[in-house]
């Protein structure tokens, strides 16, 4: 079996069931480095899975080998399918075939290593603006496909410019990095994303969550931000560092545009700040419109 090849370089998850692929891609918690496929496993539904597959906002960066006898025809179909291989079987040189996956292996880790520096904010080491950008256009469209729904959290810093004016820019840039973390430790299932948006601004993305979800996970935030306790004298809303919060939900559809949503989560955080800060104000869009 080609996965025993790899057993001593990487752990290897082996599915023989169509149903069991689904289950897996539904639970998922890690992402693959590889996806070694068995040709026989789809047969004829090959093609339309690896588009599947490199569609998935989490798998399509998760390169496909395609397994199978030595036929040209087959051959030719994993490779103008999406499929970066392939390999004929039987293995009549097994340790040349397991050097051609570490090889991919390596390969993966090396263009993971550096797509994370591209992706990932210099300062608090979480998700860019760019990625966010990228990853929201993805789960917009899945909602859009699924008929799911999705919620916004948009969070500003109070008083951030006079944080860095009494304490210092290095200061400054300490705040930032421990609610960036505090962030991430709160949110943390597998499409959840939060990402600095700008500034002293972050942006919580919470795929097929309700409204009533969405509130209990921005409390959540709330709280352990606040629990930190990071001292601000010069705070017009506490002594200490708080921020406020726009939250925005929808269902996605073609009436309307991603970017509608970031806006009414934008709108929503800036009703916040007018009714005082340390606090959070929400907006659901129906049929395309703005309730507030």
């Amino acid at each position: 079996m080609i996965g025993d090849l790899l057993s001593e370089d990487a752990q290897v998850t082996s599915i023989i069931r169509k149903s069991q692929l689904d289950t897996w891609l539904q639970d998922i918690n890690v992402i693959p480095s590889l996806l070694l496929l068995n040709y026989d496993f789809l047969l004829d539904k090959t093609r339309d899975f690896c588009q599947v597959w490199l569609a998935h906002p989490m798998m399509r960066n998760v390169p496909i080998i395609i397994m199978g006898e030595a036929d040209e025809r087959i051959e030719l179909l994993a490779l103008t399918s999406g499929a970066i291989d392939y390999i004929a079987e039987p293995f009549a040189r097994p340790m040349l075939t397991r050097a051609r996956l570490k090889l991919h292996l390596r390969q993966v880790q090396e263009l993971r290593r550096l797509s994370s520096l591209s992706m990932t904010d210099g300062l608090t080491n979480i998700a860019n603006r760019r990625y966010f950008d990228e990853f929201y256009s993805a789960e917009w469209r899945r909602a859009c496909r699924e008929k799911g729904n999705m919620g916004l959290i948009m969070i500003d810093v109070d008083h951030f410019k006079s944080f860095n004016d009494h304490y210092g820019h290095l200061e400054g840039d300490k705040c930032l990095t421990k609610l960036a973390q505090q962030l991430k430790s709160v949110v943390q299932r597998p499409r959840d994303f939060v990402a600095r948006f700008g500034g002293e601004e972050f942006i919580v993305l919470l795929p097929s969550i309700q409204p009533e979800g969405l509130l209990v996970v921005a409390e959540r935030l709330k709280q352990a931000l606040d629990s930190l306790s990071i001292p601000h004298e010069y705070s017009n809303a506490g002594n200490i560092v708080t921020v406020s919060m726009g939250l925005a939900w929808c269902e996605p559809d073609s009436s309307y545009l991603p970017d509608q949503l970031i806006a009414a989560a934008d709108e929503a955080l800036y009703s916040a700040k007018d009714a005082g800060r340390d606090c959070r104000s929400e907006v659901v869009i129906v049929e395309n419109q703005l309730v507030f």
